[in-house]
């Protein structure tokens, strides 16, 4: 092992001395302070009361995070399936379906449409055949739209293909008009795949409440908390 160089104490303080203005410059950058303390200490203080108060009320914690949904695509599915779903938001929830719905099928008057009834399934096989499992389906009197939902994972071999034969199929036994529409931050290159967005499914359920926070209905304080967890997708 080759031993250690020696300097002696001139060299030390000489080598020192050539650093002291980096230094002094270093910390005039990192340690400059462009507000006074105080005022961020009574900015700090002055939050104090109006947090208690939003504990007290709640809201600070979403419930669909509480719920464990994370980003797992069947649980999401069956939360949209029942925010979309008549019997639990009313005309809050048929307004939120209806957003989606006119935003990549256009020409549709979806509120009207909607008004003359519909159904909303999770999971299902269109035809009766188990391999064709798509996410949501929406049905009216004259429509029936296959939506396949993606988060993380990717399309299977001819996923999409075999979804608008199926919906296409069942639309022609039901003399409707099929749909296929792939919820995703992707798109398809199929001409007969529709795309919708989740920051746009996020915009329609701020859309379906349309009113001041404390004047929603749970159900409209449910779909907004949905759409606020959407943003963390």
């Amino acid at each position: 092992m080759s031993a250690m160089p020696r300097f002696s104490a001139a060299e030390l303080q000489a080598a020192l001395r050539t650093f002291a203005p980096l230094k002094a410059g270093l910390a005039r950058d990192v340690f400059q302070q462009p507000y006074p303390l105080g005022r961020v200490i009574e900015a700090f203080a002055s939050l104090r009361a109006p947090l208690a108060r939003a504990r007290l009320q709640g809201g600070i914690i979403n419930p669909w995070v509480i719920a464990g949904l994370r980003r797992d695509e069947v649980r999401v599915a069956q939360a949209l399936a029942g925010l979309w779903t008549l019997e639990l938001g009313g005309a809050a929830s048929r307004r939120f379906l209806a957003g989606c719905l006119a935003a990549c099928i256009v020409d549709i008057d979806w509120e009207a449409e909607l008004a003359t009834g519909y159904r909303v399934a999770s999971e299902i096989s269109p035809l009766g055949v188990h391999t064709e499992r798509i996410d949501l389906t929406i049905e009216t009197a004259r429509h029936i739209v296959g939506i396949e939902m993606k988060i993380d994972a990717a399309l299977g071999p001819r996923q999409l293909e075999r979804y608008v034969e199926a919906i296409s199929a069942r639309a022609r036994w039901q003399h409707a008009t099929g749909h296929i529409v792939l919820l995703a931050p992707f798109s398809s290159e199929l001409d007969q795949v529709l795309h919708l967005s989740w920051p746009t499914v996020a915009e329609a359920a701020f859309s379906s409440a349309g009113r001041q926070s404390s004047k929603q209905s749970f159900a409209e304080q449910l779909i907004v908390s949905f759409g606020d967890y959407l943003g963390t997708l």
